[in-house]
């Protein structure tokens, strides 16, 4: 009996002494205090130097409101760096959206003059597509009101035979081209059936571009014809559409975003009354789709 209270003595000794301990853990802090420098939203604190999840950095750290840094949600600590992916800016900041914790895309940046359209009539027909894609810029603050972007799209034309390449060139003479938004190939299969002559214009398009410092391309890819008048069509974009997109995604300068427009156009046949060019609800959905494309690869913002 003696034993075995000497043994619960001993153990609950410990105990009380690990108690004060953890006790003592919780109140201690800089000060002696609770900090408020890295308060995290749902009320929990840290001391200077604890790693903050979601919330305000600490001190020298970045963090939602941190004043002057810029928002972000990860974790800080005392002089550290927050990462992931910024959602606001903070006050006193630009207006910014991050992706992979180091890249930053500042909007508000980007002048008409550096953005140019290129391609033939699914574009041209109306230049609905690219009023459109303006007018959603202007409302995001990514193009200044009375500002457009260089159109030089022109109906009948074509990969092939320098006629697309020749109104990238136009836009460029002024060399402050940054982005291009751009078709082509369509009237390659249409007038001449040649996909493969659309695709080697295009190597050499992107070529020029390279050298003259483009950063960035959206090119947008035809949705199926409606009609059977145009099967022959449908069957050259086909076989022409997966080379395409290769050569697009295979670029690096400048870097290239490949967009199908097959599900955006799936199912709407009101957009679009002779089964090529897009009507002007086509045009709205065309134009909203390829600028939700350029947001989300930091293209004209």
């Amino acid at each position: 009996m003696r034993s075995i209270r000497y043994h619960v003595s001993t153990k609950l000794s410990v105990l009380g002494l690990l108690s004060i301990g953890i006790l003592a853990c919780g109140e201690a802090n800089d000060g002696g205090t609770p900090s408020t420098s890295g308060d995290t939203p749902d009320g929990t604190t840290s001391g200077s130097g604890a790693m903050v999840t979601v919330g305000t950095g600490g001190a020298g750290g970045t963090g939602p409101g941190g004043t002057g840094g810029s928002a972000t949600v990860g974790t800080s600590g005392s002089g550290g760096a927050s990462t992931g992916q910024a959602s606001s800016s903070a006050s006193g900041g630009e207006t910014s959206v991050t992706s992979g914790g180091s890249d930053e895309c500042v909007v508000g940046q980007t002048r008409g003059e550096q953005v140019a359209v290129i391609g033939e009539s699914f574009i041209a027909a109306t230049h609905g597509i690219t009023q459109q894609i303006e007018n959603q810029a202007k409302a995001s603050g990514s193009l200044a009101e009375g500002e457009r972007y260089i159109d030089n799209s022109v109906s009948g034309t074509t990969l092939a035979n320098d006629q697309i390449p020749s109104q990238y060139r136009k836009a460029a003479e002024n060399g402050m081209i940054k982005y291009v938004l751009m078709d082509g190939g369509g009237n390659d299969c249409l007038l001449r059936g040649d996909g493969d002559a659309a695709l080697a214009a295009a190597e050499s398009l992107f070529e020029t571009m390279a050298e003259d410092n483009v950063e960035k391309v959206v090119y947008f890819f035809y949705p199926d014809p409606i009609g059977n008048q145009f099967a022959s069509l449908k069957t050259c974009l086909d076989a022409l559409r997966p080379k395409m997109k290769e050569l697009c995604d295979g670029l690096t300068a400048p870097k290239c975003t490949w967009l199908d427009l097959r599900p955006t156009w799936d199912g709407h046949n009101d957009y679009t009354q002779d089964g090529i060019h897009p009507t002007a609800a086509g045009s709205v959905a065309t134009g909203d789709v390829v600028w939700e494309t350029m947001k989300a690869n930091c293209v004209a913002q």
